[in-house]
């Protein structure tokens, strides 16, 4: 009976409580290092997505910027008369009788000044 007395004594019991709150506590710290990288992920991709976006910004400003000089180019006052003068651009005279006129010309009251608006109620 002392041989049966000697093998438990050599058995290391296992307690089940200690290892699930160690397998716990590693599960939840690799589900932590998961998010960790994927937020980190997102993070890049979002920034490389940024970076795409502001070139492209870049790219559309410089062109806006090329696009503004050309017109302002092609608008100069010395463009349009070699335009006229090749005759790109033909020039009419403007008639009077076909100038639209909003009101009709008023003349100046006794008091030498032309009033363009006035109330009607303060009328004398």
């Amino acid at each position: 009976m002392n041989i049966a007395t000697n093998r438990r004594k050599q058995v290391n019991p296992v307690h089940i409580s200690t290892v699930f709150r160690y397998l716990v506590a590693a599960l939840v710290l690799a589900v932590a290092g998961l998010f960790y990288v994927h937020i980190k992920n997102q993070q890049f991709a979002l920034g490389d997505e940024i970076r795409k976006v502001e070139r492209h910004i870049r790219e559309v400003r410089a062109g806006n910027e090329v696009l503004l000089a050309r017109v302002t180019a092609l608008s100069s006052r010395q463009a349009l008369q070699k335009r006229i003068a090749d005759g790109f651009i033909k020039v009419q005279p403007i008639e009077g009788n076909v100038i639209a006129r909003l009101a009709p010309p008023t003349a100046a009251g006794q008091d030498d000044l032309l009033r363009t608006a006035y109330n009607v109620g303060s009328r004398p």
